[in-house]
């Protein structure tokens, strides 16, 4: 089950869910500060290495791999 972010309309509060893509859309997802089901699913970001940035040969920015670069 995704993790998902949510903002609450009714109070504001920013959180996070455990739930199913359906729940999040059917707004089955309760705010734990206020209890509304007035939530708005954010937009989630994720991190990742810029691959450039690593400095060595393999792809995944570690020189240290045997054989590569």
């Amino acid at each position: 089950m995704p993790m998902y972010e949510f903002t609450c309309r009714a109070c504001g509060a920013e959180y996070e869910e455990l739930c199913t893509a359906a729940e999040a859309a059917a707004g089955k997802v309760a705010c734990p500060a206020c209890g509304a089901r007035k939530s708005e699913r954010k937009l989630s970001t994720f991190a990742s290495k810029d691959a450039g940035s690593g400095g060595g040969g393999g792809g995944c920015g570690h020189s240290s791999h045997g054989g590569f670069g």
